[in-house]
């Protein structure tokens, strides 16, 4: 990310960046239309490896990884992954060897509803028999630790409909029967402490059985979730996205909610108040069907942007990119990616530049499939002098062993204080707010559900930003 370039260091001048998207060439990646995929580091070199499942253009199912050397891939040949079409993928660590595990659901090359998971030692993976875990075509996946033990619980949708939660014991999962959450298929779910509790929260949307859809919150306390009634949101249904981010930088995480609802197509922005949503008026967003939508700071400015793609009321396929300035979105033209729908997009540093990359994958406008890798450079110039943007604090102890992390900071003032940790892809991994005062003092910090590697640690008190890398062994 951007952001260790932009705040390393202390500032005398304002940096402005411009973005420049280049398609990557004679890359090995199968073309895939109802695709799933996602980006873990596999082996353990730091660069973000690959899993692509979906089908041909031969209408085949497959599931095929590619291994990442600086930005050069190389596919993985007999892996033990059951192709999938129209299903979901997710890495996590879930028995705690720092090594990303992976799930995959869908339907497998004779129709068969499946789900799979599959441990990883070192880069190489086997399949763990006799899971309690359903899946089936039209699914999602999310990990995330439900009741605060430090392993990474696990929520499943797909085909039937159905809506599953599942306890993790240290790699071993056990279905929770009695949960709050509507059964849906061909949906999307997002996760994210919309309330500040510190546990997660779940946004479930998408088609149940019949015509009826639904956009659902669910808070969470202690691992008991709880329907939040009255929320603004549009139910939407078959091939919806949806995606938790803090687009107005006040600490918590914001909306955005994309598919067809009732009534039009929709992509309509909701900013969160501690727990309380508001619709966003007069966004420059399309409503768009059969989306995906994700965020990521392109430029380094610390606002998250958003990339969007999907059908158009029109049945017009795109790829739009907008760039967040403080909450306020505007579309960037003439980007060189191919518009596809009933796909996949995801952000990643694939070649080591701190900028996040991007890997589309998804059906074309001539029904194919495709999988296109776009590498992201920023160019910075110089504009006019600004003041300092960056402080000091220690970091300790690091590289660290341990499941928490010392922070030595002193403040100039009272006030809070947020803590934000990113991978190597951009992504935000973790996030905790401190309540500060005037003077130098020390808190810590869990990371315990860290993998091993390499991350970024910034602080942030409203005005000023800086960051320290941090290397988990």
């Amino acid at each position: 990310m951007k952001l260790i370039l932009l705040f390393i260091l202390t500032l005398s001048v304002q940096q402005l960046s411009a973005q420049i998207f280049t398609e990557v060439l004679d890359t090995p990646f199968e073309g895939a239309k109802f695709s799933a995929m996602a980006f873990a580091d596999i082996d353990g070199d730091n660069d973000p490896d690959v899993l692509i499942t979906g089908e041909n253009n031969s209408d085949d199912v497959f599931a095929k990884l590619y291994t990442n050397d600086g930005g050069v891939f190389t596919e993985i040949m007999d892996t033990p992954f059951m192709g999938s079409g129209a299903g979901a993928i997710a890495f996590a660590d879930i028995d705690g060897d720092n090594d990303p595990d992976v799930l995959i659901t869908g339907d497998n090359e004779s129709g068969g509803a499946f789900a799979k998971l599959y441990i990883n030692d070192d880069g190489n993976f086997t399949e763990e028999l006799n899971t309690p875990i359903r899946g089936g075509e039209g699914g999602t996946i999310d990990f995330f630790d439900i009741d605060g033990d430090n392993d990474l619980d696990l929520l499943t949708t797909g085909e039937g409909p159905w809506t599953n939660l599942y306890t993790n014991d240290g790699g071993q999962f056990t279905e929770v029967i009695d949960h709050p959450f509507d059964d849906i298929y061909f949906g999307s779910t997002a996760i994210a402490d919309i309330d500040g509790n510190g546990d997660p929260d779940i946004l479930i949307s998408g088609l149940k059985s019949g015509q009826d859809i639904i956009s659902k919150l669910y808070t969470n306390e202690g691992g008991i979730f709880t329907e939040v009634t009255g929320t603004p949101f549009d139910a939407v249904g078959l091939f919806c996205s949806v995606a938790f981010s803090d687009v107005d930088g006040d600490g918590d995480p914001d909306l955005l909610i994309t598919g067809e609802s009732e009534d039009a197509f929709i992509s309509k922005l909701y900013t969160n108040e501690s727990g309380n949503f508001t619709e966003v008026e007069g966004t420059p967003f399309g409503g768009l069907t059969y989306s995906s939508v994700v965020f990521s700071d392109i430029d380094g400015d610390n606002d998250p942007d958003l990339l969007i793609s999907g059908l158009d009321i029109d049945t017009t396929f795109s790829v739009k990119l907008y760039k967040n300035e403080g909450g306020n979105f505007t579309e960037i033209m003439n980007t060189p990616f191919e518009a596809i729908a009933i796909g996949a997009i995801a952000f990643a540093d694939v070649d080591g530049d701190n900028d996040p990359d991007v890997l589309i994958t998804g059906l074309n406008s001539s029904e194919e499939g495709i999988s296109k890798l776009y590498t992201n450079e920023s160019v910075v110039s110089v504009e006019e002098e600004s003041e300092d943007l960056s402080f000091d604090f220690m970091l300790f102890p690091n590289p660290t062993p341990s499941d928490r992390i010392n922070i030595t900071y002193t403040s100039n003032k009272s006030g809070s204080l947020i803590v934000d940790i990113y991978d190597i892809y951009g992504r935000l991994v973790k996030q905790q707010k401190e309540r500060v005062i005037t003077g130098e003092q020390t808190f810590s910090v869990d990371i315990g559900l860290l993998s091993k590697g390499n991350y970024t640690i910034q602080l942030d008190d409203g005005k000023r930003k800086s960051t320290r890398n941090l290397v988990v062994q």
